[in-house]
């Protein structure tokens, strides 16, 4: 789908659709700024990068984040779960 966050989610509202899977930096960052994500999972693979562009990108405000869980996994991926705050 295309088009502005909040515009995408009251598409699929309708459609009955709960709960979606929101991935890419861009689209990302555009719906946090909407305040359309409640849960965020921030993966991480062991290797540090020297350069690049910020995960979540400049954002107006702090956003609050409340950890639910992390699970590590034998390749060294680890993962961290959060609820985003309001």
């Amino acid at each position: 789908m295309s088009g502005h966050p909040a515009e995408i989610q009251a598409q699929l509202a309708a459609r009955g659709v709960q709960h979606v899977y929101v991935d890419g930096g861009i689209t990302i960052q555009g719906f946090l700024r909407a305040g359309l994500i409640q849960r965020l999972i921030v993966t991480r693979v062991p290797v540090l990068i020297g350069s690049g562009i910020s995960l979540f990108g400049a954002v107006v405000r702090d956003i609050p984040l409340k950890h639910i869980a992390t699970r590590q996994y034998p390749s060294g991926l680890v993962q961290s779960e959060y609820e985003v705050g309001i």
